[in-house]
């Protein structure tokens, strides 16, 4: 597989198309023209070049449902993230689910389900109708498939929405801590399950962020990051986004801490990489581009550029419709802006990243954020933007 053998995926591919050249092409001949897609993707980041030759596997496939669902997983899951709105992705996904349901092909329905469910929480699906599908799909699972892998790999995003919306035992801000530990990442990477350990820290740093708990996830962000920074740093997959966006405000959170330049070197590979795939979808990428540039800039003492940018970062983030991240823009620019003493602006921005964590659901956000619910008025200046400790 291309999880547990990768450095062999491409030459195979490659292989599979040459053999189609040689010989004549059929119907199976598109799922090596997808996987050589996917190769170029994942591996030379050849964007334009993968998403193109993705368009031809479906059309060499024809009509043929059962082999299109197996392409449409790669395509849609995989390859067309970096060029279409995540948003218009997902229902797609849904139909090759069903697709694939029906057509009796269980493993790739299972995976183009959790290919599904990563995508929808990442990309700010709203968690209370969200949530009840995750549960679905894992109860499914469990009661007619047995897959447990699929289980295992579905089983930190039921956890982190939890979190987030406030059912968990305990507060979400408390919970953060225990639903993804670090004896969880380093079992992963023992065993081997490397692409498994990086969704776990993906959803670790974005909850740990969100929740600011900023000290207790230093030493896991210190620990690998670089580490998958050194083993991805040609990749280009989906969980590669969210660990080097999240990674990268942690960093620069600990570099104004610190001015260690350890953190800094981890902040501009993330700007890096964002910059590159802003250019590949400005609809995907460039919010989160923008806010890392902000909180470079305040890094660096730039106010005036700063400001500029984090109110460049929330009308992007609207407009494409990241309603989480709006959120969390706005609460980061309310953090610079009261650090800088512009306090006019700080109301105006806390009152509108609680009602977008309110439109998310998530509600065990809000109850961190706020001192105290029944009065709040929108005008409180300080509410929860400091680290806790």
């Amino acid at each position: 597989s291309y999880q547990s053998q990768s450095m062999y995926f491409p030459l195979i591919a490659c292989r599979m198309v040459r053999i189609s050249l040689k010989y004549g092409w059929t119907k199976s001949s598109c799922v090596g023209l997808v996987c050589l897609a996917f190769s170029l993707v994942s591996v030379f980041s050849d964007f334009s070049e993968g998403y193109s030759l993705a368009k031809t596997s479906m059309s060499v496939a024809g009509s043929d449902k059962r082999v299109l669902c197996s392409i449409m997983t790669i395509t849609y899951g995989m390859i067309n993230i970096w060029k279409e709105p995540i948003q218009a992705i997902l229902p797609q996904m849904k139909d090759v689910y069903n697709m694939s349901l029906k057509y009796g092909l269980i493993d790739n329905a299972l995976a183009t389900g959790m290919f599904h469910a990563y995508r929808a929480f990442f990309s700010g699906s709203l968690l209370k109708p969200f949530s009840k599908e995750v549960a679905l799909f894992m109860r499914h699972n469990l009661e007619r498939h047995e897959r447990r892998i699929i289980h295992l790999s579905v089983v930190p995003i039921f956890n982190a929405i939890s979190c987030l919306r406030g059912r968990s035992s305990g507060s979400g801000a408390n919970y953060v801590d225990e639903f993804i530990t670090e004896e969880h990442l380093a079992e992963a990477l023992r065993n081997k399950e490397t692409t498994f350990c990086e969704c776990m820290l993906a959803i670790k740093l974005m909850c740990s962020f969100v929740f600011r708990r900023l000290h207790e996830i230093k030493p896991i962000a210190r620990q690998y990051l670089e580490l998958f920074e050194r083993q991805g740093s040609a990749s280009a997959q989906f969980i590669n986004i969210y660990c080097i966006f999240y990674g990268g405000l942690l960093s620069l959170h600990y570099y104004r801490e610190s001015r260690d330049q350890f953190w800094m070197d981890r902040a501009e590979h993330a700007i890096q990489k964002m910059e590159v795939w802003t250019v590949e979808s400005v609809w995907n990428f460039e919010n989160k581009l923008l806010l890392l540039q902000a909180e470079r800039h305040y890094a660096f003492g730039e106010m005036d550029r700063a400001a500029e940018k984090y109110k460049l970062a929330q009308e992007s983030s609207k407009k494409h419709r990241f309603v989480h991240e709006e959120a969390l823009t706005c609460e980061l620019a309310a953090a610079f802006h009261e650090k800088t003493g512009n306090v006019q602006f700080v109301a105006e921005l806390i009152d509108r990243a609680v009602n977008c964590y309110q439109t998310w659901g998530a509600e065990g956000k809000v109850e961190s954020l706020l001192i105290d619910d029944e009065s709040y008025d929108g005008s409180m200046l300080t509410f929860g933007l400091e680290t806790k400790r």
